[in-house]
């Protein structure tokens, strides 16, 4: 039940509340008389207007007595001709009115009538101003009269007048006129030129060869050199000024001013200066000396390139390119000077250092000395060094010499294989048997035996008595050469020394079949096989061709003797 009164609350206090702001508005609205009041207000007041009676005559606006207007010079720039712009203008002037010559001719210019703005500021009294002279160079220019332009440019640069040095210069340039441009300097006409506008006048004028000019623009202007070197090298050499381009080259960058100088040097043929500039080059630390000898050598300075070859080879050894050069330019014969410093040169280094300069010493100096030398050298008995003095003892003729050095390397020392080559190689013509048998040894024992090592150290056994010795020789030599008759007639021998005459028979037989047809040797194999008519009618057969031979003849009588004839034998003799 208490829901229903709740509801009626909620409807009407709103309902009320909306009755009372009607209510309220009402009262607010203005009425009738307020509203009438507020139009009245809101209209203008009524303002009543007096006329003026007009004057009994108007007031003129240009005076009775004024000339007639003038044309508008505008109007003439199009058509007229420069007599009558001309007159025109000084009229208006006259007249009072802001007209210039100088605007008359740049609006003729502008039009495109560049000849009539020419022949107009020829007609005005001001048209040759400073302030025109822009104008008019541009004009002529534009006009093809370049002439005429540059007759205009060389007047003005004759004296201090008052057109600005920013128009002649470029009028200069316009022209191509860098001539002009020094008279102007040299005038006053210009400031002094600066570096860069002087450097480019100098290479215009280099390209004309006007050489003259650029002495003359040096004169006027500030030193442009500095910022191109290799022009002012150019220039100088063109001049002849040789100290100059020298002068020059010393500005470029510090890895250039040397070849610089060569070239400039050489161009001018001085070869003292190119000289004296390469071996001031030489003494500067980390010099190229193989490079400089080159050059001093095509100067002709053959003792300087010496001089610096031998400072590049100071340290190391002959196989460096340096010292290769060297040892080409000294020759096979140097001087005493040269031999001096070579022999000087085999005392520093390590030994294998020592050793190679030795050997280029030991090839140039007289064998003699040579030897003498290197007999006193700290490396004296090295193997190489030993090898050396023995063929330096060779060629000197020492064969006591040789002997002895030979005696030195056959003491048991180790000898490579080609040490030992090069000793047999150098084995003095009258060798001590022992030593040709210790080298015979040494290389049989190396693999690198002669073909006659093996039989003549059998010759030595056999000549020594000792006969098991020469067998066991003679059997390896005849492995490798069965068919030398004399070995197998030694193995006979020897054979029939130690094993009596049976063991030699087949050795003999060996011998013989070995042997040509006809000749002494097979001669004489026959008799001791004991087949002696055979060997003497073969002898027999051999005189008959060579009556004059004294050793068949001999050989005919003994074995005439053998077979118990000696009167034959006698007679065979007497013949």
């Amino acid at each position: 039940m208490r829901a229903a009164p709740d509801r009626w609350l909620a409807i009407g206090v709103p309902v009320v509340a909306g009755l009372a702001i009607l209510a309220a508005a009402a009262l607010l609205l203005p009425g009738p008389l307020e509203v009438l009041h507020v139009e009245r207000r809101a209209r203008p007041p009524i303002v009543v207007s007096v006329a003026v009676p007009p004057p009994a005559r108007p007031t003129p606006v240009i005076p009775l007595d004024r000339p007639p207007p003038l044309p508008a010079i505008a109007a003439q720039i199009a058509t007229a001709d420069a007599a009558t712009l001309a007159a025109l203008t000084q009229r208006l002037i006259d007249a009072g009115e802001k007209v210039t010559t100088l605007q008359v001719a740049y609006d003729l210019a502008a039009a495109g009538r560049g000849p009539v703005a020419l022949a107009y500021l020829a007609a005005r009294p001001d048209g040759a101003s400073a302030a025109s002279w822009p104008l008019r160079m541009d004009l002529l220019a534009k006009a093809g009269r370049k002439d005429e332009a540059a007759a205009l440019l060389a007047r003005t640069v004759e004296g201090r007048g008052e057109v600005p040095a920013p128009a002649i210069v470029a009028a200069a340039y316009a022209l191509d006129r860098p001539d002009l441009l020094v008279r102007a300097a040299q005038a006053g006409a210009i400031p002094r030129p600066d570096a860069a506008l002087t450097l480019d006048l100098v290479q215009r004028l280099e390209q004309r060869k006007r050489y003259d000019l650029i002495a003359t623009l040096d004169r006027v202007s500030s030193d442009w050199r500095a910022k191109d070197p290799w022009t002012a090298i150019r220039v100088a050499q063109a001049r002849g000024d040789r100290a100059g381009a020298l002068a020059a080259a010393g500005m470029l960058p510090p890895a250039q001013v040397e070849a610089a100088r060569e070239a400039i040097l050489a161009q001018a043929g001085d070869k003292a200066g190119l000289r004296a500039q390469v071996m001031a080059r030489a003494g500067a630390s980390g010099a190229d000396l193989p490079i400089l000898a080159e050059r001093l050598l095509a100067l002709g300075a053959r003792d300087d390139a010496t001089a610096l070859l031998m400072r590049a080879s100071a340290t190391g050894g002959t196989d460096r390119a340096a010292a290769r050069r060297l040892l080409y330019l000294l020759g096979p014969r140097p001087d005493a000077r040269d031999l001096a410093w070579l022999r000087q040169r085999t005392l520093s280094g390590d030994a294998d250092e020592q050793r190679q300069w030795l050997s280029a010493y030991a090839e140039r100096d007289r064998p003699a000395e040579a030897l003498a030398f290197l007999g006193r050298h700290p490396l004296a008995d090295r193997n190489e060094t030993l090898l050396t003095r023995l063929t330096l003892a060779n060629a000197a003729g020492d064969g006591a010499g040789a002997r002895a050095v030979l005696a030195r390397l056959l003491d048991g020392r180790a000898l490579s294989v080609d040490q030992l080559r090069a000793a047999s190689g150098a084995t003095p013509r009258r060798v001590d048997p022992a030593q040709a048998a210790a080298l015979a040894r040494a290389r049989i024992a190396a693999g690198i035996a002669f073909p006659r090592d093996r039989i003549d150290l059998a010759w030595s056994a056999w000549n020594g008595g000792d006969a098991a010795r020469t067998i066991a020789l003679l059997r390896d030599h005849l492995g490798d050469h069965p068919n030398d008759v004399a070995a197998i007639r030694l193995m006979a021998d020897a054979q029939a020394k130690a094993n009596g005459a049976g063991a030699a028979r087949p050795w003999l037989e060996r011998a013989l079949a070995a042997t040509p047809e006809a000749g002494r040797t097979r001669a004489e194999l026959l008799d001791r096989l004991g087949r002696g008519r055979e060997a003497v009618a073969m002898v027999e057969a051999l005189r008959d061709a060579d009556p004059a031979d004294r050793t068949l003849a001999n050989l005919h009588a003994r074995l005439l003797i053998a077979q118990g004839q000696p009167g034959r034998a006698r007679m065979v003799l007497a013949q």
